[in-house]
């Protein structure tokens, strides 16, 4: 698996881990304690507002690099991803609880082609929009 299919779920992964509202049950509550600099950093950087994390958590990703560059300084953040978006593969795979391989497998060859664009920012926009669409279940940025 090549490391551009990763990205898809590390957005998965990584963006539901940044303060929502309500964490997914295999989120466990100590990794929002661990994230939380980061996410103060990466909203500082990027001038993102916890209603633009709020917005995308609830499925309404826009192309806007406030929001896409926090996604992408978030998982730089934990080196899950290269100065290039490209994914750490044997990182992501080690965090995620075994019962999501086979469903983060599936999101990573649907969604990895997708993960272009310009910049880094873009990438994660492309890439989150199409997380969204093939496990919105499992979607969410904290």
């Amino acid at each position: 698996m090549g490391t551009k299919p990763v990205l898809s779920f590390l957005v998965l992964i990584c963006s539901h881990a940044v303060f929502v509202a309500a964490l997914p049950d295999w989120v466990p509550p100590e990794v929002m304690d661990m994230i939380a600099d980061d996410k103060a950093r990466c909203m500082g950087e990027h001038g993102t507002t916890q209603a633009q994390i709020d917005e995308v958590a609830g499925g309404k990703l826009e192309n806007n690099p406030s929001i896409t560059c926090y996604m992408y300084c978030l998982l730089e953040a934990f080196s899950l991803v290269d100065d290039e978006a490209n994914i750490d593969i044997d990182m992501l795979m080690g965090i995620l609880p075994e019962n999501l391989v086979d469903k983060a497998t599936t999101i990573l060859n649907k969604c990895g082609s997708q993960a272009t664009g310009a910049d880094n920012c873009e990438k994660m926009f492309n890439l989150g929009k199409c997380v969204m669409e093939a496990a919105p279940e499992l979607w969410f940025v904290a």
